[in-house]
């Protein structure tokens, strides 16, 4: 693309609307007024019809609507015609004028046609009727209307239209399916709408039948005075106005009809004359009523003041509430996106009247206004990218700044960025594009509703990665907003971002559902210039001319003339040409001249300055630099503003300023500004919002060029300083974390300027710094050690785990860089690397919590650290804090989850966004959550799954075996399934098609949505000299398909890897290795094959069954490098950048993909690893072994960007780490946990059949007590107060046994009491309160047994159809019953006189039907004493998560014939309950849905709240077994876990109220 040429946009093609509507003598003018919605029309561009569409059209479409007007017009009227005063597009009022209008920022605007042209020729048998029910029809079915929920609606009619909208309007509240959309109908505007007829057109009736020509109409008819039709309208539409606000307009002159003139419609036929009905005159006829000269026409005035008026009436009502639901999306979306504001800051306000030039270019206008014609829906097809460029300091932000101005002023959504060098916050491409997701959506509904649904889809990525931003933000979100506005980009300084090269492929690629336009400046340079050739004609490239910046200058020189140092008008005229002479267009050099003349008054002066000071930037900064080096005062504070304008992250505002100088030099100032003026002040300025800047970027660059300078930058010396200046800060008072829970609420509120600066950027300067100084490294512990945890809280009340992330991988740079130098010893060196670990871990496993209440950072989390973490030896010693016991839990697990399959086997796996996909042999997939763990969903796939794979958007996935394919949503339901002729042996997904390639070598493209194959190609394999196609048909042993389906990998048995070119079918060539005598070449068995997932990394990874793991690049063969890996499966992570590779003993191994260095080792040895999937963050990586599945969080894979990882030249190449087991570790977990109702200890059943004691205080194992048979699992367990224990094995065996306890505390067996087997699965084990019964509840009979005697008391069968849902309960107290709690009805038992029942024998249990299933249980029953309530917990088999939590008023006589009723205050509560755990001291408690401990008072619950204690550990509640837990006879919490017991003691002080919603 020369610079000479310009990339030309096509032209405009005409715009048409529906045809024979229209006075031929009616056209459109040309016009410069621009339209909202982003179309100019050219006097070229023909209106075919002047009257408009029929039907329903959207005529402007608000980013955040929240009312619409639909435009109704009249007899012979028409969309377009009755609301535009003649011809001229730009009086169409409805669209041009009214959303420019700031009161209607929030309405979208329709028009409604209908064909009432009583001069067509055709017979028209329609009606006001027929016309209205047309109105209603469209407004139902309109997508814009639809999609607006419960948007209210306003009506405006003209004339008949009056008429119509009143019918529509009946028509909606006498239809019962209406109701909801008649209710958003709240205002109907009249505009001389004859309501009681007019005179007029029986006249124009009679006329029309005169004629012969032309037939009476039915729907003039209608309007003849006091006609039936009126009368009618109005009698019906008086039962619903009371509803509706009123307001009614007339004419007050009479209307030319030719011959004559007279009032068409009379006031008393305008005024319904309701008592609500806001009436008013309109000095206008009945044609003017609705059409107007211009915006300051006083008729339209009153007009649009009372349409504002009726939007201020109807806000009132709802839109509040919608008003705090956007703010409160607005916060999830800064958190989720970590962006908190515009960048207004960096915003140049133009002088006046400059940078206009660009605004009347005609390329510029065709890119910024030709979009889809709303009203005739034709398009017009022009450049998408404009791409200005020029000379350093030449006004390229200024004019960037007009553009967003000028956008803004005509209403159109304008996202904007500009970068900058020397912040690094804007330097790289993650935050331009985390910026710009953020602005649509808060601008943009429809964008921001795309965004929300990826935060509830549990959609993560790492900020600093553009790629994965783009892909899964905008490629899966907000490029697929049906908003139909058009959006605008504009893009500042590109040259100065670090990465602009990895945007262009984004660009080239782009597809989106509504119109996009991006503006982009950048200097001259030719790498930018071969960047925008990729997108070929899609760019308009432009320069800003010398004469265009010269007018700029000269506006920006008369604003600011009268600030020159001369006093004579004309004197100042001719200074300000010689200014402007020598400016050479430079913006810059020009406000540098005018801030030296500021303080010069001497004539002789001026005219040195102007002489001295060069023209070229260089010598000016050069000559700058030489008279501060002759201040001989306070040149360290001068210094010190240079270091921290250079180096800091952001922008500093002057009072973080002030504070930075003082800790960095110990510099009290008094003023910064005047500091900074007068110091340094044509090096760095403070801007308009009090944020200390470079006065340019070439400023910062002679800086850190110019090394013969006293205040040359040396950018690690000077990023050490402000790290040390920042670390100074997180050492003092100020960040010292609170010592008790008391502390927490006694804080100071307020933290000094420096904090927020400090707590997150403090580790970019140590990143950036030298690393073998050793004053970093003693600050950096000292901090870690103290003050850490304040920092941690401060970071997280931003709402964002970002900074803790960000932490971590510099200090991870820190320490492996200062590796190189030093050697890695002493306690500094452990410290930070302890802590750069352990950041990433909390971030992890503990984010959501610590998002949740980052307070819980103090006294809640860190006792759920390993010991040996450094967070728990320095923070969870608390007495004051949550006490954990009982596991092993000494360093941080890779493995987070582990999930077993009892009856079938895993064959395939994938991975989506928050969710994995494992399918069985059995035919089963299912779906399972990525943060808890737990199975969402299941799918029938009805034969072995082979192959699973996710779609991009992840909303869909193909599972595949030997005879069927299919395509499934994720929330059930299957979309389509087709048969395949041979199995399929890999999946991959384009935008439109499912591909497969079968055992057989054949391609298939199926139809997304539908299955229909719209492909078939057949791929026999070739050799590297098979130049006849001879080879025989080999059926490959795996396949892959790259990015974009481009190249298709087949491997075979003993041959070659053969790749397709996809797009046309041709061979590649083949992949082989080289002997290893260097002669031929080697073919050994593939086993698997895997294409990098990044297009910019072109490589394809090869898995032999020798061990051997080979990197190639695909289009050239070339074999990149080689190396032993035993790779048996292989995943890559989204970005490309890692490879997993699993192999037969159940290794896992982490290597970087492009260079094969071994990262991470995993040894896990069970089960060979049959595939691998990394989560859709990177962070996680999901296994299949046979018979279980693992989810492994090894803390390399937080690594920082490629660029980053480039920047750190000093990182020191470590050695991999392996972590694991060397043997197979066999667990014997938990089945059932019961505990002694006094005394502290716990009875655990095991999956091997022993039953086992535990301290409950300790968790620790001390007795093992007694066994079932050999490896049959404990299903039940049960205790007494009288040291009796029960339990109940998968067999149907039940053993009593009575226990003693000796003088040191140990637990053992006195004597068994029982020992009895129904040959039935046991249900429940249920003590008597004193313990001298037992009731043995089994799938077909109840049994009770003396626990003295060990005989039988009683016995009942009953036939399992018989009952639904059935639990037992003994109640507490000395009158204790045994209740029977059997689907709707309380059976109650007396224990002291068993089987003698208590009078009354039964009573009813209210509650809804959808309980009373087989495929749901009741799983606990508890009867508070002191509150009489009586909890049933209703979950569904085979899952452990409650369903539904009841709580019932118990007493023991009803008075209600209708038995007991939930308690309704307890409703809202059963929505956050997840797990129901017991009943501690009258409160209830459960964990809440975010895996917290919480509980209600029994006895006070009001329904609106409930109490937060403290978090539990995912892997505690996680799996596929769900929580197995107990409350201590001391009210503490047990819970089973991998055959161990963690007790947690402490947590319920704690407390937070937490609101239902």
């Amino acid at each position: 693309m020369s610079r000479d040429s310009k990339v030309r946009s096509r032209p405009d093609t005409a715009i048409t609307n529906t045809p024979g509507l229209g006075d031929v003598n009616d056209v459109a003018l040309p016009g410069r007024r621009f339209h909202v919605w982003g179309l100019r029309r050219r006097a070229s561009d023909a209106i075919d019809d002047v009257r408009g569409p029929l039907g329903l059209h959207l005529l402007h479409l608000a980013a955040e609507p929240l009312v619409d007007f639909i435009f109704v017009h009249g007899l012979r009227g028409g969309s377009i015609k009755t609301w535009r005063k003649g011809s001229d597009p730009k009086q169409f009022w409805p669209q041009d004028w009214l959303p420019l209008e700031p009161a209607f920022r929030n309405v979208s605007i329709h028009t409604f046609g209908y064909n009432a042209d009583w001069g067509d020729t055709k017979d028209s048998f329609l009606n006001v009727h027929d016309f209205g029910r047309t109105l209603l029809a469209e407004m139902k079915i309109s997508p814009h209307i639809r999609s607006g929920g419960r948007n209210p609606i306003v009506l405006i009619g003209h004339s008949m239209g009056g008429l119509v909208i009143k019918k529509a309007y009946i028509l909606a509240r006498q239809d019962l399916a209406n109701q909801d959309f008649a209710q958003r109908i709240r205002c109907t505007f009249f505009l001389a709408t004859p309501h009681r007829g007019s005179d007029s057109a029986k006249l124009l009736n009679n006329i029309l039948r005169a004629s012969g020509a032309l037939s009476g109409r039915q729907y003039i008819t209608d309007l003849e005075k006091n006609s039936a039709s009126t009368q009618t309208i109005n009698d019906e539409f008086r039962n619903f106005a009371d509803e509706l606000m009123l307001y009614s307009f007339y004419e007050t002159t009479k209307t030319n009809l030719g011959v004559s003139s007279a009032m068409i419609v009379e006031r008393d036929s305008a005024v319904l004359g309701y008592k609500h009905e806001q009436v008013q005159y309109l000095n206008a006829n009945h044609r003017d009523i609705c059409k107007y000269e211009s915006p300051l026409d006083p008729n339209y005035i009153t007009v649009k003041n009372a349409l504002a008026t009726a939007i201020d009436e109807i806000s009132r009502v709802g839109h509040a509430s919608k008003g705090e639901n956007s703010r409160s999306q607005t916060k999830v979306l800064q958190a989720y996106l970590d962006v908190y504001e515009k960048p207004d800051d960096d915003l140049d306000v133009a002088v006046k009247g400059s940078c206009e030039w660009i605004d009347v270019k005609e390329d510029f206008e065709e890119w910024r206004d030709a979009f889809r014609d709303p009203l005739s829906g034709n398009v017009v097809h022009n450049s998408r990218y404009y791409w200005i460029s020029a000379k350093p300091a030449n006004g390229k932000s200024v004019l960037a700044g007009h553009v967003i101005t000028h956008l803004q002023q005509l209403e159109l959504d304008c996202s904007y960025y500009f970068f900058h060098h020397g912040n690094k916050s804007y330097q790289k491409l993650n935050g331009l594009l985390r910026s710009l997701a953020y602005q649509m959506a808060i601008s943009n509904a429809i964008v921001r509703q795309k965004l929300l649904e990826l935060v509830d889809d549990g959609v993560q990525f790492d900020k600093d990665d553009e790629r994965a931003i783009w892909r899964k933000l905008f490629i899966n979100g907000i490029l697929k907003a049906e908003t139909h506005r058009p959006q605008y980009w504009v893009i500042d300084a590109l040259d100065e971002c670090i990465n602009y090269p990895v945007l262009f492929p984004f660009l080239t690629k782009l597809e989106s559902a509504f119109p996009l336009r991006v503006f982009i400046t950048s200097r001259i340079q030719p790498d930018i210039e071969k960047q925008f050739v990729r997108l070929g004609h899609d760019v308009i490239a432009a320069e800003i001319s010398p004469l265009d910046n010269s007018k700029d200058i000269e506006l920006y020189l008369k604003s600011r003339i009268d600030d020159l140092p001369v006093d004579s008008s004309a004197e100042r005229q001719e200074l300000a040409k010689r200014i402007l002479s020598k400016s050479g267009g430079c913006f810059l050099w020009v406000r540098l001249v005018l801030q030296v003349l500021e303080n010069i008054y001497d004539e002789t002066t001026i005219e040195t300055v102007l002489e001295e000071i060069p023209e070229e930037m260089t010598e000016f900064y050069d000559r700058t630099v030489k008279l501060m080096s002759k201040t001989f005062r306070e040149k360290d504070i001068a210094k010190a503003i240079l270091r921290w304008s250079v180096v800091c992250t952001r922008p500093l505002k002057t009072p973080e300023f002030e504070q930075a100088l003082h800790l960095d030099i110990g510099a009290n100032v008094r003023s910064i500004e005047k500091s900074i003026e007068g110091l340094c002040g044509q090096l760095v300025f403070v801007d308009k919002n009090k944020s200390v800047q470079m006065v340019h970027p070439t400023a910062r660059d002679y800086l850190l060029r110019n090394q013969l300078s006293e205040f040359r930058i040396d950018l690690r010396a000077e990023h050490e300083k402000a790290a040390i200046t920042c670390l100074k800060f997180l050492c003092s008072d100020e960040m010292k974390p609170p010592r008790n829970r008391r502390q927490l609420s006694t804080r100071p509120a307020e933290h000094s300027a420096l904090c927020d600066y400090a707590c997150t950027s403090f580790s970019e300067h140590i990143s950036a710094a030298h690393s073998e100084k050793n004053d970093i490294l003693v600050l950096l512990e000292r901090f870690l050690k103290t003050n850490v945890l304040t920092w941690i809280e401060h970071i997280l009340r931003k709402g964002s785990l970002y900074y803790l992330t960000r932490t971590a991988k510099n200090l991870k740079a820190y320490v492996e860089g200062r590796a190189k130098h030093l050697p890695p010893l002493g306690s500094e060196f452990r410290t930070v690397e302890e802590w750069a670990t352990d950041l990433i871990r909390l971030v992890a496993k503990f984010g959501a919590p610590l998002l949740t209440d980052p307070t819980s950072i103090y006294f809640l989390i860190p006792p759920l650290c390993p010991t040996d973490s450094a967070i728990y030896r320095y923070s969870a010693k608390s007495p004051d804090g949550l006490i954990l016991t009982g596991i092993t839990n000494i360093i941080w697990e890779d493995c987070i989850s582990c999930i077993d399959f009892d009856t079938s086997r895993a064959t395939a796996l994938a991975c989506g966004e928050n969710v994995f996909a494992i399918g069985m042999r059995s035919g089963t997939i299912t779906l399972y959550n990525q943060t808890t763990f737990q199975a969402e969903r299941t799918f029938q796939h009805l034969e072995p799954v082979k192959v699973l794979k996710f779609d991009n958007s992840c909303k869909r996935f193909a599972s595949a075996g030997w005879k069927m394919i299919k395509l499934w949503d994720r929330t059930g339901s299957q979309i389509w399934s087709q048969c395949l002729a041979s199995p399929c042996i890999a999946v991959a997904f384009d935008t439109k098609h499912v591909a497969g390639v079968s055992k057989a070598s054949h391609v298939t493209l199926w139809d997304v949505v539908d299955g229909a194959v719209k492909s078939d190609h057949f791929y026999r394999y070739r050799a590297p000299d098979d130049v006849d196609f001879n080879a025989p048909h080999r059926a490959p042993l795996a396949a892959a398909f790259s990015n974009n389906l481009e190249i298709l990998a087949l491997g075979y048995r003993s041959q070659y890897v053969c790749l397709w070119d996809l797009g046309n079918q041709d061979f590649i060539g083949c992949c082989s290795r080289p002997a290893e005598d260097g002669s031929g070449t080697v073919g050994l068995c593939v086993g698997t094959v895997h294409f990098n997932p990044n297009p910019d990394m072109n490589l394809l990874a090869v898995g032999y069954q020798d061990g051997e793991l080979a990197i190639f690049e695909p289009w050239s063969r070339e074999l990149v490098t080689v190396v032993d890996a035993n790779a048996f499966s292989l995943a890559s992570s989204p970005d490309g950048r890692t490879l997993a590779v699993g192999d037969s003993c159940g290794t896992v191994q982490i290597w970087d993909f492009e260079t094969l260095t071994l990262l991470y080792r995993i040894k896990s040895f069970d089960f060979e690893v049959k595939g691998l999937a990394f989560s859709g963050d990177g962070l996680r990586l999901v296994d299949i072994r046979d018979s279980r599945s693992k989810v492994w969080e090894p803390p390399v894979l937080v690594r920082k960007t490629v660029e980053e990882d480039v920047s750190v030249s000093d990182a020191a190449a470590t050695p991999a780490i392996t972590v694991g087991l060397d043997y197979f570790n066999e667990i014997l977990n938990i089945t059932a946990l019961a505990a002694h109702p006094n005394l502290p200890v716990l009875f655990a059943g095991k999956s091997n059949g022993c039953v086992a004691a535990y301290d409950s205080m300790t968790g620790k194992e001390t007795a093992l007590l007694y066994s079932h048979p050999k490896d049959v699992f404990i299903t039940t367990i049960a205790s007494c107060k009288n040291n009796i224990v029960a339990t109940a094995d998968a067999g149907g065996t039940v053993q009593v046994w009575e226990l003693e306890k000796s003088t040191k505390g140990c637990w053992s067996t006195r004597s068994q009491i029982l020992a009895t087997s129904p040959k039935q699965s046991i249900k429940q084990l249920v003590f008597s309160q004193e313990g001298q019964h037992l009731l043995v509840s089994a799938a077909s009979s109840a049994a009770v047994w003396s626990t003295r005697t060990g005989d039988l008391v009683w016995s009942s069968e009953f036939v399992p159809g018989e009952r639904t849902v059935w639990k037992w309960l003994s109640t507490p107290g000395p009158e204790s019953e045994l209740l029977l709690i059997v689907d709707n009805k309380i059976e109650r038992h007396s224990w002291s006189s068993f089987p003698t029942a208590t009078s009354p024998l039964s009573f009813l249990l209210s509650y809804e039907e959808t309980l009373k299933s087989y495929q749901i249980g009741i799983q606990n029953v508890f009867l508070d004493a002191n509150s009489q309530h009586l909890i049933v917990d209703f979950r569904k088999y085979g899952n452990n998560a409650t369903t539904k939590l009841l709580v019932f008023d118990y007493s023991s006589s009803p008075a209600s014939s209708n038995g007991l009723q939930p308690n309704a205050d307890y409703f809202p509560l059963g929505e956050n309950v997840k797990y129901f755990i017991g009943v501690i001291r009258s409160r209830l408690a459960f964990i809440d849905k975010d895996s917290w401990l919480s509980s209600v008072d029994l006895v006070s619950h009001s329904g609106k709240e409930y109490i937060r204690h403290f978090y539990v550990p995912h892997e505690v509640v996680n799996g596929n077994t769900g929580v197995l837990s107990v409350l201590t006879a001391a009210g503490d919490i047990a819970f089973a876990r991998e055959g161990e017991v963690a007790v947690m003691r402490n947590g319920m002080k704690f407390h937070a109220v937490i609101e239902i919603t």
